[in-house]
């Protein structure tokens, strides 16, 4: 664990909600790279549709999660076609809140329909198959 994932589980489990930037894109359009996410340390039963803050094997994890079971759930990043492995409970450290964006605090988006997501990956891949193409001519 890093020593930034050390310090965030440690005051989530004081009971001390964080802040910090996203990286990547695996959460977009919901959360986008760059944007501050709040996460609180919340008890409450997990629902689908949360976003949570988990210990993942890549590391700090910010998914929503699409099924819970009683020893584990499972979650997806919105821009993602294929679901991630199962997290157990213990490697939960918090939910995400709310987010900053352009200046104002917003709550989690709702998950973009799954057609969105798919044809926004279709439209990436065919965009570097014709940059390929354009390469090669």
């Amino acid at each position: 664990m890093t020593s930034f994932e050390t310090m965030l589980v440690d005051l989530l489990r004081r009971g001390v909600s964080v802040r910090f930037a996203a990286r990547g894109d695996s959460m977009y359009p919901s959360i986008r790279s760059g944007e501050h996410v709040h996460v609180a340390p919340d008890a409450r039963p997990l629902r689908r549709g949360d976003v949570i803050l988990a210990r993942a094997a890549r590391g700090l994890t910010a998914h929503r999660v699409v099924r819970v079971s009683s020893g584990a759930v499972i979650t997806r990043g919105d821009n993602a076609l294929g679901r991630d492995a199962a997290i157990p409970y213990h490697a939960i450290i918090g939910r995400i809140t709310h987010l900053e964006r352009e200046g104002a605090t917003v709550t989690v988006p709702s998950a973009p329909l799954r057609i969105r997501v798919a044809a926004r990956q279709l439209h990436r891949h065919l965009f570097s198959l014709s940059q390929l193409i354009r390469s090669l001519v």
